[in-house]
């Protein structure tokens, strides 16, 4: 098993950007090459990295427009590039044309925005993009996390969304994209249906991640205790309907399974969740 610690900070994954118009709470998705942050009502983010081709363009075209949403007017936001490698023209240009015919619907909502890079091609190129954007809302850039973070009003977030991202960005690319699967696939996700999604066999993916210091029995726990954090907070199922939601054998097989990869059980979990003020 591996020995990286349980992420243990209050932003919940969840499935889809659907989930993004509940109350307001710390919400998460990640996709194939970025992750998508949302802070109650007030901030939003993306983190990416690797080199997004067209089909993650059109995911992030997707992101953009939950922040265009009436709901969440005169929220700040955080761009951060640190982990972008290349960019690919198509997908580049995919990209200016979806800010282009929906700038104005956009823009309006974001009270301001930070961009995190460095400097490399890579991201002088989506500086210069939004330069030559000129969005009506104002836009600062930054090469120190903790600039960027004040920027946007939300030096609060930084210590959890710095552990969320070298969470995720820490994880090899195989292991991300079985867990990707597993979230992604309809129910119920087996080892079996993930490997072939990812094109390979049982065998050679159990064999990767064997490498990595995991297995899939234990990233289909880790789905499942994904799975049961965003009922714990987003609905009030007792865990009996929790574990028939997400295919746990037994309430106390909930319980087990969220203390072995969370620390805390579900009930601490929930309450903690609730505690938090709303913003």
């Amino acid at each position: 098993m591996s020995t990286r610690p349980p992420l243990m900070v209050g932003f919940v994954r969840v499935p889809s950007l659907d989930a993004f118009f509940g109350e307001p709470a710390r919400r998460y998705v990640v996709f194939r090459s970025f992750l998508y942050w949302q802070a109650e009502r007030r901030a939003f983010g993306t983190m990416i990295w690797g080199r997004p081709d067209e089909r993650d363009i059109d995911e992030m075209c997707a992101a953009h427009e939950v922040g265009a949403s009436d709901l969440f007017r005169g929220h700040t936001s955080l761009v951060d590039l640190r982990a972008l490698q290349s960019v690919d023209v198509l997908a580049f240009n995919r990209l200016l044309a979806y800010l282009v015919s929906r700038r104005e619907a956009w823009s309006p909502n974001v009270s301001r925005q930070a961009v995190l890079h460095r400097s490399e091609v890579a991201h002088a190129a989506i500086v210069g993009m939004l330069e030559f954007l000129r969005p009506g809302h104002p836009i600062a850039y930054f090469s120190t996390p903790s600039d960027a973070y004040e920027a946007i009003g939300a030096a609060d977030l930084q210590p959890e969304l710095e552990a969320l991202r070298d969470h995720v960005l820490g994880v090899p690319d195989v292991v991300r994209r079985v867990r990707t699967a597993f979230d992604d696939l309809p129910k119920p996700a087996t080892p079996e249906r993930v490997a072939r999604a990812l094109g390979t066999s049982t065998r050679s993916l159990q064999r990767r991640l064997s490498a990595c210091g995991t297995s899939l029995t234990i990233e289909r726990q880790l789905h499942w205790v994904r799975a049961i954090e965003a009922l714990l907070q987003g609905t009030d199922l007792d865990l009996d309907a929790i574990a028939l939601q997400v295919g746990a054998t037994s309430p106390s097989h909930v319980v087990t399974l969220f203390k072995t990869h969370r620390g805390i059980t579900p009930g601490e979990f929930r309450a903690r969740r609730r505690a938090r003020p709303s913003v």
